[in-house]
């Protein structure tokens, strides 16, 4: 399974690198989407060079909690 990657500009005025991938099934979000943070990095070249497939700009993951 291909994971997608945004490279994402943060509040600190540098640039946060996610993953997306789905909650397992021992998850109260189970097959949501998760968005789990890999690492930060001070400019987008960086971030592009150490994650070269990874897409530029914001990602929402619109999970829902309305069955909690």
């Amino acid at each position: 399974m291909t994971k997608e990657i945004t490279i994402e500009k943060n509040q600190y005025g540098t640039y946060s690198v996610y993953e997306f991938g789905e909650y397992p099934r021992s998850s109260v979000l189970a097959g949501q989407t998760k968005k789990q943070f890999l690492d930060s990095y001070n400019t987008v070249e960086e971030a592009e060079q150490a994650h070269p497939s990874a897409v530029l700009g914001y990602r929402d993951a619109h999970n829902h909690f309305d069955h909690l």
